[in-house]
C-alpha cells in the first residue's frame, strides 16, 4: 500500500499560491544588477545580456520567486 501524498501549501480560495519568478543578472566588471522576468532556459552562471552601464557581458547570479500580492 502506498501512503497518500501530502498536499502542497494552499493560499486563498483558489487553492494554489501564485508566484512571479525573476532572474537577476550581474555584471562582473562594474557590479550592476538587473532584475528581469524569468525565461525558460535560465540557470545560474548562464551568460546574460550586455550590461547597460559598461557594455560587458553579464551572468545570471540569482533566480527566485515572489508571491503575487493582490491589491485590496
Amino acid at each position: 500500500m502506498s501512503s497518500p501524498q501530502p498536499s502542497p501549501p494552499q493560499q486563498g480560495t483558489s487553492g494554489k499560491a501564485k508566484f512571479n519568478v525573476y532572474t537577476i543578472e550581474e555584471c562582473p566588471a562594474c557590479g550592476q544588477k538587473t532584475k528581469r522576468a524569468f525565461q525558460v532556459g535560465d540557470y545560474i552562471t548562464k551568460d546574460g545580456a550586455n550590461c547597460s552601464k559598461c557594455g560587458n557581458a553579464t551572468k545570471i547570479t540569482l533566480i527566485y520567486a515572489e508571491p503575487v500580492v493582490k491589491a485590496k
